[in-house]
């Protein structure tokens, strides 16, 4: 990709952030900060972008549902901007979206054949998480719901969350301070399993099972240092409120035509 300008900024300095974002239209927050300066930051970017005339604003979410947000200590912060964003959408101060995405289809790349490596985690670099398809006898964490069941989640390749974006971006309407929702597939974890044995080339993949009871112990004994792992673990306790499927109200507003799990993995993990 060629005509990409970097502008240095200090995050601290909203006149610094102003200057910054003088002749731009849209912000489009991508910011993770795992700290108090993720919020700061955030609000900072969107004053900023007032000032500067920007005529559309998305925080950064492009993650869980909102409706997941509160049980996740990171992402409380996310709440926070939200409500200032649409207090300043309200006032008609700017315009603006939040886009929440699901689990990112490219965990499921993790561990693929190394010739279609790179490609499928599309510059993703994060380690696994719930999907261990990378290890020799492969797993996948399941939270259970209170009544035995699984729950379902909505799973978004990073490449597509580019192209929905693009095509939020190109809707004349006002975005008007909604939850613009993408999702690529949604399954149910039962599915998934099986989705994953016909395509790793590996016949069992294996069901560990999690309840919330569990997850709340695991939680109480991480250290509050240990960011990741708390947060994965309240990601987690999310599953067991059956609350990881994003409701798809982008797909609804354009015509991109997102990756399904089964293709993904058809395309990064069936042998040729």
């Amino acid at each position: 990709m060629t005509n990409i300008e970097t502008r240095y900024v200090d995050y601290a300095s909203i006149p610094s952030l102003a200057s910054a974002l003088t002749d731009i239209d849209i912000v489009l927050s991508v910011l993770l900060i795992p700290g108090p300066e993720m919020e700061t930051y955030q609000l900072n970017l969107l004053a900023a972008a007032e000032q500067a005339g920007v005529k559309r604003f998305a925080p950064s979410e492009f993650a869980l549902p909102p409706a997941a947000q509160e049980s996740v200590e990171f992402d409380g912060t996310k709440q926070r901007v939200w409500q200032r964003v649409q207090e300043a959408v309200e006032q008609g101060r700017i315009d603006a979206a939040r886009f929440p995405t699901g689990m990112w289809m490219n965990y499921l790349a993790i561990g693929c054949p190394p010739r279609r490596r790179e490609e499928g985690l599309a510059g993703f670099s994060e380690g696994a998480f719930l999907v261990h398809l990378d290890e020799d006898e492969p797993w996948i964490e399941i939270p259970v719901l209170a009544d035995g069941t699984y729950p379902a989640l909505t799973m978004t390749d990073l490449r597509d969350i580019g192209r929905f974006v693009r095509a939020a971006v190109d809707i004349e309407e006002p975005w008007g301070g909604r939850t613009l929702g993408m999702a690529g597939d949604t399954v149910g974890f039962g599915e998934l399993v099986a989705l994953c044995e016909a395509y790793v080339g590996k016949t069992v993949v294996q069901r560990r099972e999690v309840g919330a009871e569990e997850l709340r112990k695991r939680l109480e004994q991480t250290p509050p240092d240990d960011f990741m792992k708390r947060m994965e673990t309240q990601i987690a306790l999310v599953g067991c409120r059956d609350a990881f499927v994003v409701e798809p109200a982008l797909n609804a507003l354009c015509d991109v035509q997102p990756t399904t799990i089964q293709r993904f993995l058809h395309t990064y993990w069936a042998e040729e």
